[in-house]
């Protein structure tokens, strides 16, 4: 389905500054809260969330579906092998987010806004790097 108007969330940036910031609470929050034995689950489940929303943007105006799925899909599974197979593949599943966040503010995919790509790229190089902090520490 295509929509000729705004974009969903360029014309729902309010909602878009909430859950952003309630995302990064619950992520703070559940590494705070839980067993360090759940690092790398609570990795993965907000490396996987994080995912959708260039996806519903992409569905929202008809645009890009197919580029932003394979993209996501592959960093979905990524963030999947971290729990399965090594955590490593969880933090390059996250930084490689941070890095595409980069690209869709230079203009890759369906557009977003900028405020939401720039700041998303620095919470995911960050969260990366104390996860694989916290990994080199604990081997």
């Amino acid at each position: 389905m295509s929509h000729t108007h705004h974009a969903f969330f360029h014309s729902r940036q309010q909602l878009l500054f909430a859950f952003s910031s309630l995302y990064v609470l619950g992520l703070i929050l559940s590494h705070a809260t839980l067993p360090p034995v759940h690092v790398w689950i609570i990795a993965a489940f907000f490396s996987v969330a994080m995912n959708f929303t260039y996806m519903i943007e992409a569905a929202y105006v008809g645009r890009w579906l197919r580029f932003e799925v394979v993209i996501a899909a592959t960093l979905i599974t990524a963030s999947i092998l971290g729990v399965l197979i090594h955590p490593l593949f969880a933090i390059a599943a996250i930084f490689a987010h941070g890095l595409w966040d980069i690209g869709k503010h230079r203009g890759a995919g369906v557009p977003f806004v900028s405020w939401y790509t720039l700041g998303c790229f620095v919470v995911d190089v960050t969260y990366s790097t104390v996860l694989l902090i916290y990994w080199v520490q604990t081997g």
